[in-house]
């Protein structure tokens, strides 16, 4: 039986400084598209993206959060999209298409409502939009709650802009509002112990603060043409299925100050039978909240979850592609309750809708060089964190590195301690940058402490420290410097390999 699946489209956080570095060349169709979007940025004199997403020495999302946001929306946008087409060229098939945030202008791109270049259009108008409003200074705060008891604790505000601004799941959600009244929430979550975490976001998003932006952006984007998307799409704003091009015009004057109903959109699509969920974009910034919101029948797969070669791409989609394991007749059912009544927009799942995009018929020579051979070690499989001790003890005399768990947690004391953060708070999965705001600067310095203290040497220059941003990812490349130190000792004394 075909296992029905949703491509999901991240939105912040998912930036991976030279993701398609690796990628690109092997796929001319996914080259066409970044053409494209390039051409619009020169056509809007802007610096082509192309830069961020081929170079792996291109800014960090640190940098590009402080002062280049134009730069880092439409790297977000191409990366989501080329990973589509990506996927496209593979034969990967999407029943339904979703977005967060940002990332539902990926959605209606792949899902044909809009072309890639009026998409690219839409992201910089979208910039341009918040840049020329004043706005309160502001942001968005994480709490470690559900969206309803968030509410609550919201209430004891003085500050009534603050709101709840996206529902990631049962134990996650985000407030937005100025930042007096954030700082208020902050202090009220102290007290009662609830965990409070400031993100990198340079505007106080999915708030009615915004509502003079979202003007602008809605009278910018009236001349741009919309048709009927021809694969169905899932609004987690709306609440609902996209079933118009006016759908879509709604989406746009409304994103920005409407809430983000993710964990929503993850219950009914399990519920209409999805059983698969796929990242379309960089990291695992949304497959890592579908344990926590839906059964364990619910499979995810992320084939960008770091820089990789078109193989690792490939194996790690198929991987997944047989489906989740069985799971019995019947599955366990979200309680959540349904939140539009209906059923869906009455679309069939339709095969692929490849990005529109013209691919010359022969190409003898590839625009952007990458190196065949890289020297950073496979990471192209998510890591398995539940080690046995036979399998520890086999690490440990392999390495001369403790084995998993004991690493894990020996790096979770370091960074602690070099961090500033509460052990609690570092979780083997949670994003050093994307999900606690460590900028690259810490989190080298945190590094070189754990590698001195196990007497390993520095990496090579073609390895970036920061693209390894979950402690499971920095016990990885640990091991992968010992082993490269234990084969030199081997190689200088002698000893047979």
């Amino acid at each position: 039986m075909t296992v029905r699946t949703a491509f999901m489209f991240p939105g912040q956080g998912s930036y991976i400084p030279g993701a398609l570095h690796r990628l690109i060349n092997e796929f001319p169709a996914a080259q066409a598209v970044l053409d494209q979007i390039d051409e619009v940025c020169a056509e809007l004199d802007h610096a082509p993206v192309s830069r961020l997403l081929v170079d792996p020495g291109a800014p960090s999302l640190d940098d590009l959060v402080a002062d280049q946001s134009a730069d880092l929306d439409a790297a977000l946008f191409a990366s989501n999209i080329v990973t589509y087409q990506i996927l496209v060229s593979i034969g990967r098939h999407a029943d339904v298409v979703l977005g967060h945030s940002l990332g539902e202008v990926s959605a209606f791109t792949a899902a044909g409502a809009l072309t890639v270049p009026d998409a690219t259009r839409l992201v910089f108008s979208r910039t341009t939009a918040l840049q020329s409003n004043s706005i309160p200074s502001g942001g968005m705060l994480a709490l470690s709650i559900g969206s309803h008891r968030a509410a609550h604790l919201v209430d004891f505000v003085a500050e009534p802009r603050v709101a709840v601004a996206v529902d990631n799941g049962p134990e996650q959600c985000v407030v937005s509002g100025p930042d007096a009244g954030l700082t208020d929430v902050e202090r009220i979550a102290a007290a009662v112990g609830i965990r409070a975490t400031r993100l990198r976001a340079i505007q106080p998003f999915h708030n009615r603060l915004l509502l003079d932006a979202a003007d602008d952006l809605s009278r910018a984007f009236a001349d741009i043409p919309v048709a009927e998307p021809r694969i169905p799409v899932y609004s987690p704003v709306l609440g609902r299925y996209v079933g118009s091009a006016d759908d879509i015009r709604s989406w746009v004057g409304g994103h920005l100050t409407r809430p983000v109903l993710f964990y929503d959109a993850l219950l009914r699509l399990y519920r209409d039978g999805v059983r698969c969920f796929l990242e379309s974009g960089g990291r695992n910034t949304l497959t890592r909240m579908v344990p926590a919101c839906l059964p364990a029948a619910a499979d995810t797969v992320t084939p960008l979850r770091r820089r990789c070669s078109a193989a690792e791409f490939r194996q790690a989609v198929e991987s997944a592609a047989s489906g989740p394991p069985d799971s019995g007749a019947v599955d366990a059912a979200p309680k959540r309750a349904d939140t539009d009544g209906g059923t869906s927009n009455g679309k069939q799942a339709a095969s692929f809708v490849p990005v529109p995009v013209a691919v010359p018929e022969s190409s003898t020579e590839p625009k952007r060089t990458a190196p065949e051979q890289s020297t950073e070690p496979d990471r192209s499989a998510t890591p398995d964190h539940s080690a046995t001790p036979e399998s520890d003890a086999a690490e440990a005399q392999t390495t001369g590195l403790p084995g998993t768990a004991d690493l894990v947690a020996r790096i979770r004391e370091i960074y602690a301690d070099t961090l500033g953060y509460p052990a609690e708070m570092l979780d083997a999965d949670v994003d050093l940058e994307a999900d606690l705001g460590i900028d690259s600067i810490k989190q080298i310095e945190a590094f070189r402490l754990v590698r001195q203290q196990f007497g390993l040497p520095e990496p090579s220059a073609e390895i970036r420290v920061t693209s390894y941003s979950t402690l499971a990812e920095v016990a990885e490349l640990l091991r992968s410097l010992a082993d490269q130190d234990g084969a030199a000792v081997a190689h200088d004394e002698g000893v047979p390999r």
